[in-house]
This record gives C-alpha cells, sequence and structure tokens, in this order.
C-alpha cells in the first residue's frame, strides 16, 4: 500500500520550491488543526474532513509554500531595513 494512499489530496510542489515545505506545513497545521498533512518526497499529502473542498486545500498549500518562499528570500532584506531604521 502506497504511502499517499490514505490522504485525500495531494498536491505536487515544483522543485524550486521544495526546501520551503516543511515550513509551511508548519503553519498549515496551526490554520488548519483538524486537518492531517504529511509531506511525501516533493507533494504535500492532506487528509480533510468533512467541509474543506479539494480545491481550496490545493490553492492553500500552494499559497503557503510560496510564502515561506517569499518569507525567507526577503528575511536578510527585512534585517537590513530594520537595522538602518532602528540605527
Amino acid at each position: 500500500m502506497s504511502e499517499i494512499a490514505e490522504y485525500e489530496v495531494v498536491v505536487e510542489i515544483p522543485p524550486q520550491f521544495t526546501e520551503y515545505i516543511d515550513a509551511a506545513l508548519l503553519r498549515l497545521q496551526g490554520l488548519f488543526p483538524r486537518c492531517r498533512f504529511a509531506r511525501v518526497t516533493n507533494s504535500v499529502a492532506v487528509q480533510l474532513p468533512g467541509g474543506l473542498s479539494e480545491d481550496q486545500m490545493r490553492g492553500t498549500v500552494a499559497h503557503a509554500v510560496y510564502r515561506e518562499k517569499i518569507y525567507a528570500e526577503t528575511l536578510a532584506m527585512r534585517h537590513s531595513l530594520v537595522s538602518a531604521v532602528m540605527g
């Protein structure tokens, strides 16, 4: 039996975003405590409770991973900006 067979939604993540999956999963678990998330290779597998649509969750997972990428890429710039402003 496949490791992802028990999950209802599997969202494949492009290779350039895979390093941000773990941080995105942490955020998603906080936002959706009733869902079960797992990283499976270059994908995020989600077990949904009733009331959440697959399409909505696919979009939410992709958005969370993209947000983590932007956060990581701009962190140094934001630290520099705060240092310059705060002295």
